[in-house]
């Protein structure tokens, strides 16, 4: 081992990729949000297990990106905007593991009924991985637009969740308008927290500029 190699090793901090990690982070994001769709509109079994697997992953990679984050003595941009965008993204798994989980316990296994909502939340998954994806490439414009549309998908989740709320209303079964409300809290939940991570990503653009 050379001098330099020696140096590298022994002297100079280990050099982290933040926002390769953060990339890695969304994209199994994205997967899940992916398996949510299949799983509740088209009641896909393989779907929604694939969910619970991939929501243990996406603990394992953030437990890492936190690790990471807490011994490296050199970041990108400031600590605390790396910690907010790692635990946003860990929030929306969060909250999806806790829509399947009331699905499965107020017995709605079918719910195509929300395919287009569903469809928005997927969109606001894949859009906020393309943002975090530029961030590699420092291609500020693509990243503040990204986040810009992630935001817009969110807001464009909310609109359709009133339209929802509002034929649950006109419903007479109360049991079955209470599941329905619940679960569509859920998904608006959801839909914040992809508002809130596309602000994040959208603070350390500017950081980077």
């Amino acid at each position: 081992m050379n001098l330099m190699k020696l140096f590298k090793k022994y002297i100079l901090p280990e050099e982290i990729d933040f926002f390769a990690e953060l990339h890695e982070q969304t994209e199994i994001t994205k997967e899940i949000l992916e398996d949510l769709y299949l799983c509740l509109t088209e009641n896909n079994r393989e779907s929604c297990q694939a969910i619970l697997n991939d929501e243990h992953q996406a603990e394992m990679i953030k437990e890492r990106n936190m690790n990471d984050l807490g011994r490296s003595f050199i970041t990108p941009v400031d600590r605390e905007a790396i910690f907010r965008a790692i635990t946003h993204l860990d929030w929306i798994v969060i909250s999806v593991k806790h829509l399947v989980m009331e699905t499965e316990a107020y017995g709605l296994a079918d719910l195509h009924e929300y395919a287009i909502i569903l469809q928005q939340l997927k969109q606001c998954a894949d859009t906020l991985s393309l943002g975090f994806a530029a961030l590699q490439e420092k291609d500020i414009s693509l990243i503040v637009e990204k986040a810009e549309a992630a935001r817009k998908l969110a807001h464009k989740v909310t609109e359709t969740y009133v339209n929802a709320m509002a034929k649950v209303a006109e419903g007479t079964n109360i049991h079955m308008m209470f599941k329905h409300k619940e679960i569509l809290s859920q998904i608006k939940s959801i839909a914040k927290r992809f508002h809130v991570a596309a602000n994040t990503l959208q603070d350390i653009s500017m950081k980077l500029s």
